[in-house]
């Protein structure tokens, strides 16, 4: 049964797009309509407290991501107005360290990859592309690339493959757009060309979240998508190399799904839509994803809570 530990008053001045927590789980980002980016402090016993309110955006920010903290105190927004900003923190200060203005439209979303990557990030865009930043840490500079008309109509999220230590992995990507499917993009690295690896089918409608998870189980992939019409959508390969995509429908929700995110340790995962509700799924022993209960009185509550909240359906 899920309970809730903690509400946390981020005072953001309007509707709030992402919230997302550090890799230790003691710091908190959180972005909104404002405009503005929050971080806070979270402790174990339950108290929490506002560490900074960054500016820098001229639009509403819809998403946030942390980098591995092997890189310092990294966090990356993505906003309305087109820019990709990384804050970096310094001495205790937080400060803008990179602005990339590069998208045609709203940048939908960003994501640092898996440590074992590098410094890389990439963001969606609703111009149809994906944006790839590459910190060189010989020149001390972001290198930037692209991968253009990804998705008809617009790229809504961008998730990165698992890191492994191999050193010949391939980086691999899945993007989510509104020509209803998600793709899975490989980098190759003789040409320094990302290439479309596999289409995903199994939504009637935009799809607008698609995520790997973040651990392989004896091998195989799982990644999960949620589009408007409702369906949410599961698909798993146990060798990524050889193996097609297997895919399955967990659920077909009556409102559309606009969040759906694995756990760190990727057996948790958690679906959000158009009913203000927040869902977590268990995966079982068997290798079945089966939804965790909730009591009503705290269903009531979060019901409640996020009643004046935005779901990002503007993105």
């Amino acid at each position: 049964m899920t309970t809730i530990r903690q509400r946390i008053d981020t005072q953001h001045r309007d509707a709030i797009h992402d919230a997302q927590l550090n890799i230790y789980g003691n710091r908190l980002a959180t972005c909104g309509s404002d405009r503005l980016v929050k971080i806070f402090e979270v402790r174990p016993n339950g108290q929490s407290y506002p560490l900074i309110e960054l500016s820098g955006h001229n639009g509403p920010v819809w998403k946030v991501s942390w980098a591995h903290p092997k890189y310092g105190g990294l966090l990356a927004s993505a906003a309305y107005d087109k820019k990709v900003i990384i804050w970096q923190e310094i001495n205790g200060r937080w400060q803008k360290s990179y602005e990339w203005a590069c998208h045609e439209a709203s940048t939908t979303s960003v994501a640092f990859a898996p440590h074992q990557y590098g410094l890389w990030l990439a963001s969606s865009s609703a111009d149809g592309d994906i944006g790839i930043l590459r910190y060189d840490s010989v020149t001390g500079q972001w290198q930037s690339s692209k991968i253009q008309k990804c998705h008809e109509q617009g790229v809504n999220s961008v998730s990165w493959a698992p890191g492994s230590a191999d050193p010949t992995a391939k980086k691999r990507l899945v993007s989510a757009g509104n020509d209803k499917c998600a793709k899975i993009w490989v980098l190759n690295e003789s040409t320094n060309e990302w290439i479309l690896e596999k289409t995903l089918n199994g939504h009637t409608d935009f799809v607008r979240e698609a995520a790997w998870c973040p651990v392989t189980n004896k091998g195989q992939h799982s990644i999960v998508s949620c589009g408007l019409e409702g369906n949410l959508v599961l698909y798993r390969n146990s060798n990524i190399e050889t193996d097609e995509w297997k895919s399955k429908l967990l659920e077909k929700s009556p409102c559309p799904l606009y969040h759906a995110s694995f756990s760190p340790c990727g057996s948790f995962l958690s679906v959000s839509g158009d009913d203000n509700m927040i869902t977590i799924w268990r995966e079982n022993l068997q290798g079945q994803w089966i939804k965790v209960p909730r009591e009503n009185k705290e269903r009531e509550g979060m019901t409640a809570s996020q009643g004046g909240q935005s779901n990002g359906s503007q993105r």
